[in-house]
This record gives C-alpha cells, sequence and structure tokens, in this order.
C-alpha cells in the first residue's frame, strides 16, 4: 500500500523523516522496494518463462499405442484367475485391450489400457 507522506526532514536532496498522513505517524523514510532513489521508477526483473506440466507429460493414450504396436505376444483374454507376466496383451470385456506394465505382488498387477492404468487381480506367483 502506497500512503501519502510529509517529508519532516532531508539529508542532502533525500528525505529523512516522514510523516503519514494517514495515522499521523512518524518514521524514517523507506524507499520503494527495488528502488535505487527516492522517487525514481522501481525496476522489474523479467520473469523467467515457465514449462507448462502438459508439455512434459506425454497422455496415456499415446503411450498405450506405442506399447500396443510394438508387442509381438498374442491377445490373452483376461480372467482374476489366469497369469500373466509383464509385457503381456490382454483383452479386458469393459477397459478393452490393454498391456501388463508390471507385477505387483502376490496377485496384482498394473495395466496401460488406451484411457488409464488400472489395477487389477490375477492369479499371482505361488510363494516357494
Amino acid at each position: 500500500m502506497d500512503l501519502a507522506h510529509t517529508i519532516m526532514s532531508m539529508i542532502d536532496t533525500n528525505p529523512a523523516r516522514v510523516m503519514c498522513r494517514t495515522c499521523k505517524s512518524e518514521h524514517n523514510f523507506k524507499p520503494k522496494k527495488g528502488a535505487k532513489e527516492p522517487g525514481a521508477a522501481v525496476e522489474k526483473k523479467p520473469r523467467a518463462t515457465r514449462t507448462k506440466a502438459a508439455d512434459k507429460v506425454v497422455s496415456v493414450e499415446v503411450e498405450w499405442m506405442k506399447q500396443i504396436n510394438a508387442s509381438t505376444k498374442p491377445m490373452k483374454p483376461y480372467a482374476p484367475t489366469g497369469a500373466f507376466s509383464a509385457g503381456d496383451k490382454l483383452s479386458h470385456p469393459t477397459f478393452g485391450e490393454g498391456i501388463v506394465q508390471k507385477l505387483i505382488y502376490p496377485n496384482k498387477m498394473e495395466i496401460i489400457f488406451r484411457n488409464d492404468l488400472k489395477i487389477l487381480v490375477h492369479a499371482g506367483q505361488r510363494a516357494s
């Protein structure tokens, strides 16, 4: 907030003490932040441009398409009792075609579908 002040005393050509016209209090003169001399315009530093997070993020659909086209494995139908491994292609009745990204011990797997990542159950590995 820039309030009006009355100069009470000066040192050379610079104000030393001022009085606030709003509250009538007296204090030492404080120049605006960034101003080198009293009354000088405040220099603004140019802001660094930010890169948008959306520019860096690859959409799920693009990643899904890349992996589906690169996979040579046959399509398996999804069943909770089926056993899958990372890289397997599967067909889900609700979510469509997907690829197993990783297995989560003991019986879950992360699958990338066209629109989303899902975690589904499967038969998993037996503990020995």
